[in-house]
């Protein structure tokens, strides 16, 4: 792993946590609340700074941060020593509906990140398929263009990576039909058994040639080259419309997040091993330099699902999480009385 792709991802998530604590720390402060401390990363602390009656701190861990709020654990030990009990700024003294605004601020922010994201991303010439049902038609410049190139296959081997323009394939007798994306198929179905040399423009806007030859392994049955294509050219998007996709995008990232994270509890209740699916730090800064690959709009794009995967996350009613102390503030409303601490 290259340290430009450990920076980066030492970047997102720095703007992910920052994003996410803002959101608890301007809704304290605008509903009353005192704010002891801002910080970055977990301890040991690098350096910090006092502003007002909040501390602003760096620590050395960067894999997360948070927004220490006064009063709000309510521990016995809090409330003797800070003297929270009674005091008016303190959380547990806000009014209940102050309470969960506090609390549903971070993944709200996270929401409205990645919705930012999608709609700029969305917005002016946008690559677009020539077969989006709504847009499609206003698609013009379109060519060939991989999608998706599997691991370890013939294509990844030979240097091919997502995004990559293909200009010209032939292998030596016949050249193939570059007009759609059913005739280019058509091509490597028909002539499996020989190599071919494929001519593309890669994201770097790089023009190249490699000879490749369609193996067995990769999909059922047949020889493949390990690439998914389409036929993808430039809208001309309008503002209006960058809002209409950008939410239909984070609409359909938070129904596929949301899937995913029920499939991994159904699979860890049934027994299987569901950490498997789950990247860790590592994981995700390795994901992060293989689409820093692809350019800035790969790497928004990421951005904006982890985003929608840390709103999702903090949401569930687990204990420690938003969504855990939420459900505690809501049975507090409810009932009239506060939840033990312990």
């Amino acid at each position: 792993m290259s340290l430009s792709a450990i920076l980066l991802f030492i970047i997102i998530l720095l703007v992910l946590v920052i994003v996410h604590e803002f959101g608890h720390f301007i809704v304290a402060k605008l509903t009353g609340m005192r704010v002891d401390e801002f910080a970055f990363g977990f301890p040991p602390r690098l350096f910090g700074k006092k502003f007002g009656e909040t501390f602003y701190a760096i620590n050395l861990i960067p894999l997360g941060g948070y927004v220490s709020i006064f009063g709000e654990n309510g521990s016995e030990e809090d409330k003797k020593q800070h003297g929270a009990t009674h005091h008016p700024r303190a959380f547990g003294n806000r009014p209940w509906w102050a309470q969960l605004l506090v609390l549903m601020a971070g993944v709200t922010m996270n929401m409205l990140l990645a919705f930012v994201i999608f709609v700029g991303i969305s917005y002016g010439e946008v690559n677009m398929s020539v077969n989006d049902p709504i847009y499609g038609s206003r698609v013009h410049d379109a060519s060939i263009v991989t999608t998706e190139v599997v691991k370890e296959s013939p294509a990844f081997k030979a240097g091919i990576i997502a995004g990559s323009k293909i200009t010209r394939v032939t292998n030596g007798n016949f050249v193939a039909d570059l007009s759609n994306v059913d005739s280019f198929i058509s091509f490597v179905v028909a002539h499996q058994n020989t190599p071919f040399t494929i001519t593309y423009i890669s994201t770097e806007n790089q023009k190249n040639s490699t000879t490749i030859a369609a193996v067995y392994g990769i999909v059922p049955d047949k020889k493949a080259l390990g690439i998914a294509v389409d036929k993808i050219g430039t809208a001309d998007i309008t503002a209006l419309e960058a809002i209409s996709l950008g939410y239909e995008r984070t609409l359909y990232t938070t129904q596929d997040t949301f899937t995913g994270i029920l499939s991994v509890f159904a699979a860890a209740f049934k027994g299987d091993n569901a950490i498997k699916s789950l990247s860790g730090p590592v994981g995700i800064a390795k994901i992060v330099g293989e689409r820093s690959e692809y350019g800035y709009t790969a790497v928004l794009t990421l951005v904006a699902a982890l985003s929608i995967n840390l709103a999702i996350f903090n949401i569930l009613p687990l204990p420690a999480l938003d969504g855990g102390r939420i459900v505690v503030v809501l049975i507090e409303t409810i009932s009239r009385k506060k939840v033990p601490f312990k």
